[in-house]
């Protein structure tokens, strides 16, 4: 059989067709595996629509948007649906809260729960190998996560479109775009937990505390450290960034929309070395200051932000596939 013959020892006409075999047999192991991981995802995406997870998220996520738009500036003593930019400022914390918690209550169980119902050695047994297991199940708790997400975006924002014109699209597309992003770091994040875990329940409360962790007690410890080894100043400049007690009046920040003089720019505090260096840490961070205002004048590390995302996932994934790898089924 020519597949057996090693292609080194293979000559003439004999080596073109075995060249041909080989190749072809490449692309057919390649679709096997997309198609595998394909499957994986698409299970993943069909369960989460059955039990009404995906539908629940969507009204959640439509109605937040909705009700921020309309009531966001309640306290100013105004109501009514507001424009993409201050919807955006509104939403911002909003954002930074629920779509984190929402994408690790998605991952944490992707494989847990599996390993808990004893389906994982029937899918390993399938010929399925246990890295294109999570790249599938990954990429199921993604489109779990970015259907509802995208599906209040798109909603809420042409309602508001048509109630308060298109100006300032671009800063609502982009609160869009960068809390999909964030969803799916988490995601990983999630997944990550849920292949060192034994159980749901573990699973469960590792996920929130790393939730916890990233969104509430990693800004305190910045704002500590900065505070106790730099400047008054930088403390102040972390505190601008990643607003860690989250106690600033909306007020304030809607304030200077509202005012023409421009001197909001240039007062505003410019991060410093010793406070950016913390934002790469963390991805919450760097969403908050990529969506802040521009009247704050806080420069956005689009290009960092990227950067540091996709080495979350690298770093996520990496260790989620060597777990998984060194799992005893």
């Amino acid at each position: 059989m020519i597949a057996d013959w090693p292609i080194s020892t293979i000559c003439g006409s004999r080596r073109e067709e075995a060249l041909t075999f080989h190749a072809k047999m490449t692309r057919e192991a390649r679709y096997l595996g997309f198609r595998q991981i394909a499957i994986v995802a698409t299970k993943e995406l069909r369960d989460r629509l059955r039990n009404g997870w995906v539908i629940a998220c969507a009204l959640v996520w439509l109605g937040a948007i909705g009700l921020t738009s309309l009531f966001g500036l309640v306290q100013m003593g105004r109501i009514g649906v507001q424009g993409y930019e201050r919807t955006t400022v509104s939403l911002l914390n909003l954002v930074q809260y629920l779509v984190p918690l929402l994408a690790v209550l998605v991952g944490h169980d992707l494989i847990v729960r599996e390993r808990e119902d004893r389906t994982l050695n029937l899918v390993l047994a399938g010929g399925v190998s246990r890295f294109r297991l999570l790249l599938g199940k990954f990429l199921g708790g993604c489109l779990t996560v970015a259907l509802p997400l995208v599906l209040g975006f798109v909603i809420a924002g042409t309602v508001i479109g048509l109630a308060a014109g298109t100006s300032a699209l671009a800063s609502f597309a982009r609160l869009a775009v960068s809390g999909l992003a964030l969803g799916i770091v988490f995601c990983a994040v999630g997944l990550l937990v849920s292949t060192i875990c034994r159980s749901r329940i573990q699973a469960l409360v590792l996920a929130l505390l790393a939730w916890c962790a990233a969104v509430f007690v990693f800004d305190l410890i910045a704002l500590g450290v900065i505070v106790s080894t730099q400047s008054v100043n930088a403390a102040q400049e972390i505190e601008l960034i990643c607003d860690a007690t989250h106690v600033n009046s909306l007020a304030d920040v809607h304030s200077a929309f509202d005012s023409a003089a421009p001197t909001h720019a240039a007062a505003a505090p410019r991060a410093s070395s010793a406070s950016s260096a913390w934002l790469w840490l963390n991805p919450v961070d760097l969403f908050r200051v990529i969506n802040l205002p521009t009247a704050l004048g806080v420069a956005k590390p689009v290009l960092g932000a990227v950067l540091s995302g996709l080495l979350w996932l690298a770093f996520t994934l990496g260790i989620g596939a060597r777990r998984l790898k060194q799992m005893d089924l």
